[in-house]
């Protein structure tokens, strides 16, 4: 997924010290390295499993002002102010006194054309300044604020609009006061009706498949981590999560836990197929890390999990476990 950006513009956010700086000019593409990280962070939030899928609603403010702009009535600049100036009264509203630097750009990926924007909060930290003057250098210290992304992007927020579908896909954390929680682009910009993402769907997928399969007294040791891992699979494959078709394809042998599983999968809110629009991708576990009642953990790399040549869990007589390791050739601390 090659990300190519097209045209950006930044606007500084500064809610600490009440200052909006929009700007008329887009961001220089000539200066080193700037549009190559933008392209590469897009890449990641577009990648993220908790981006949610999203459309707008039909009285939408940010819906009219982006048809005007996908219809050549408005440039994208005035689509862009908008957009930030809602941004920053927002976070005014509800308090969020942090300085962030948000990115609006148009972006082409694989003959696709997107809106997107990216916001990053601004850190504080201190950077050397050299100050020359005719007594001769000195080097000082002085406080900056810049932003400084963690490689995860937990902080980021994004959204990406569809120029042709004008679908979305919204990328942020819940903010929360006294009054209301809400995800301001979502609900407050953007104005847009929003479903499960991915990572949430993987979730509370798992949480209904430990019950289900407790209340019907299978082995939860071995179908868990099976059950995660073809969730996975399937996601990384590019392929809308399709729970019906994976819990007919773990729970086969007995077919009451599926009827059982497909109920309280939709009772949980997934009722269809969650999309996977922007071929996500979730790490495969390398090993399963199996915790006794007694404190004793153990890692086992999947290739033996399963595999009762080397690792056995055995029912003793008075009704307790015990797990047996075969085949080991030697042993270390670790």
């Amino acid at each position: 997924m090659a990300v190519n950006v097209k045209s950006c513009y930044l606007y500084l956010l500064d809610n600490v010290h009440q200052m909006f700086m929009p700007t008329e000019r887009p961001l220089d593409e000539t200066v080193d390295g700037a549009y190559h990280f933008l392209e590469k962070n897009i890449e990641k939030c577009m990648k993220n499993a908790a981006g949610r899928p999203a459309v707008f609603k039909e009285d939408s403010e940010a819906r009219k002002l982006f048809l005007e702009y996908r219809n050549r009535t408005i440039p994208f600049i005035d689509f862009a102010n908008a957009i930030a100036t809602k941004r920053y009264d927002w976070k005014d509203r509800y308090e969020i006194f942090t300085a962030s630097d948000l990115f609006l750009c148009e972006i082409e990926v694989s003959e696709v054309e997107y809106v997107i924007g990216l916001e990053l909060t601004c850190k504080e930290g201190m950077v050397h300044h050299v100050n020359q003057s005719e007594t001769g250098i000195q080097n000082n210290l002085i406080v900056h604020q810049s932003i400084i992304p963690a490689a995860s992007l937990k902080s980021a927020n994004f959204f990406m609009i569809d120029l042709d579908k004008m679908t979305l896909t919204i990328l942020e954390n819940m903010t929360s006061t006294e009054d209301d929680d809400t995800h301001l682009y979502a609900d407050k910009i953007l104005e847009c009706k929003t479903e499960i993402s991915v990572k949430e769907a993987v979730k509370k997928a798992r949480y209904v498949a430990e019950e289900i399969i407790e209340h019907h007294e299978l082995d939860k040791l071995e179908m868990v981590p099976a059950f995660e891992r073809v969730i996975k699979e399937t996601i990384n494959e590019g392929k809308d999560i399709d729970m019906k078709e994976i819990a007919e394809e773990e729970f086969y042998q007995t077919p009451e836990a599926k009827l059982a599983y497909v109920a309280e999968i939709e009772n949980q809110g997934i009722e269809k197929p969650v999309q996977n629009s922007n071929w996500v991708k979730m790490p495969l576990k390398k090993t399963q890390k199996i915790k006794t009642d007694t404190g004793i953990e153990i890692t086992i790399p999947l290739d033996y999990y399963n595999n009762k040549d080397y690792i056995e869990v055995i029912n003793m007589p008075d009704g307790r476990l015990a797990i047996q390791i075969k085949n080991i050739g030697n042993i270390e601390n670790k």
